[in-house]
């Protein structure tokens, strides 16, 4: 599991981060015992918090100033999230592949757009075509903490680099991309270019998105009445508020209180003995190089090797070849080829199956934290890539079976034991302003106080 970023010291999400999340707490420096101890955990523990970077979960969300929390706004944004009319064939919402039942992921290794059947691991193809086609090319990634994604160097604290190959930066402009997609939500209603037009008439032929648009942007619908006068209140739909509503729905889904966290403050009992040689371990075989800072995560793009399967990017039906090129499609640097971003390994035990493939088409593929383990332990590069094409230090690493138990252990004391906000309803709702069928009504993995 030992790695590094070309050009990155060991230093630099630490470092980096703690500048830009002010919150993060960095623990128990000279914190160790003052004498011999008999007690293999105490020593431990001691040891961990005089010589590790220990971050709590920020302690604020990052937000735009054109978008604050608005409890009527993040409510929008959540009846949007649920409703299959932002899809072409009005059959596929958002939830779909963000479900809170599967933490706001889907748990499949690749998802299922456009005319699937069921929810979750047991979603099936109900379209025919190519063997690949109406699935998606990467694996679903949860919208857990997005909101403390890191940011491209320049840009805002709340825009942080979203998808796999950081394509885009902010929840915002996240918004307007899978509605684009024909395999995930557009089918052949329409081109991508019309995508969002045709999705913002669809919103405004519904009376009551109008009125609750009207209430959670006030100061838009103002500016509309003033610049295009009475009859034309429906533009308040637009690509700003659409963008803005469902951002703000999404942001609210940070997570808090993990095992960890609770450590992090100063909790011995909060972590097993076995959590600790996990954590310990973590860092010593070098996990932190790119899983650093307080979301366990650099942010950057790096090149594992991970095995391709599936549709491929571009697909496979679209004259793809199978493969996926990563960052390199978006950055045209040849050391992006094959890079996909860190994901942030909080709450990482709710959102298996991993990689950007999932493991689709591969065995021993990468369904549980143990597979991905196992990967780092055999040196990475299941694709079989030049070795001049990996990341330098990708390596095998010995571990012994007790090493893999307490890897694992760790990782799952990332798991949060709830929402961190209270203004938004974690739930599916069972109807939505368009009339159509939400994605079905599942307990949500994580919840918080919503409604007292």
């Amino acid at each position: 599991m030992v790695y590094r970023r070309r050009g990155a010291g060991s230093s630099f999400g630490s470092g980096l981060l703690s500048i830009l999340m002010p919150a993060a707490i960095l623990v128990g420096i000279g914190a160790c015992s003052n004498g011999p101890s008999s007690d293999p955990e105490a020593e431990l523990t001691a040891r961990l918090r005089a010589e590790l970077p220990l971050f709590e979960t920020p302690a604020k969300i990052p937000y735009p100033e054109d978008n604050p929390p608005l409890s009527g706004r993040i409510a929008l944004g959540r009846l949007l999230f649920f409703d299959p009319l932002l899809s072409g064939d009005d059959d596929v919402a958002c939830a779909t592949c963000h479900h809170p039942a599967f933490a706001w992921a889907d748990g499949r290794d690749v998802s299922i757009g456009v005319g699937g059947v069921g929810i979750g691991p047991d979603r099936v193809r109900g379209l025919t075509g190519a063997p690949t086609e109406f699935t998606t090319p990467r694996n679903s990634p949860t919208i857990l903490d997005a909101a403390f994604n890191r940011p491209f160097l320049g840009d805002g604290p709340s825009e942080g680099r979203m998808f796999w190959d950081g394509r885009t930066s902010s929840l915002e402009l996240q918004a307007q991309a899978p509605i684009r997609s024909r395999d995930e939500m557009r089918h052949d209603a329409y081109t991508a270019p019309e995508a969002l037009l045709r999705v913002l008439e669809d919103l405004r032929s519904v009376p009551e998105y109008l009125s609750l648009f009207t209430a959670a942007f006030p100061e838009d619908a103002a500016e509309v009445l003033r610049r295009f006068g009475p009859g034309n209140e429906a533009l308040v739909i637009n690509g700003s508020t659409y963008s803005r509503a469902l951002a703000a729905y999404e942001r609210e889904l940070c997570t808090m209180d993990s095992p960890f966290d609770r450590f992090v403050r100063g909790d011995d009992a909060a972590l097993s003995h076995s959590q600790k040689r996990g954590l310990d371990l973590f860092f010593r075989s070098g996990c932190g190089e790119c899983h650093s800072g307080p979301m366990f995560s650099d942010y950057e793009f790096h090149v594992l090797g991970v095995k391709q399967g599936g549709a491929g990017k571009p697909p496979l039906h679209e004259d793809g070849d199978g493969t996926d090129l990563g960052r390199y499609l978006e950055s045209g640097a040849e050391q992006d080829r094959y890079a996909f971003r860190t994901p942030t390994l909080r709450n990482v035990a709710l959102t298996a199956p991993y990689f950007h493939t999932g493991g689709v088409g591969f065995s021993p593929g990468y369904a549980d934290l143990r597979a991905v383990i196992d990967f780092h332990r055999r040196g990475g590069n299941d694709e079989g890539l030049a070795p001049s094409e990996v990341d330098p230090l990708l390596r095998q690493v010995e571990l012994s079976e007790e090493d893999v138990l307490d890897l694992v252990a760790f990782l799952e004391s990332l798991s949060a034991e709830r929402l961190r906000s209270d203004l938004v309803d974690p739930t599916v709702p069972t109807t939505v302003p368009s009339g159509l069928t939400p994605p079905p009504v599942l307990p949500p993995a994580l919840t918080n106080d919503f409604g007292g």
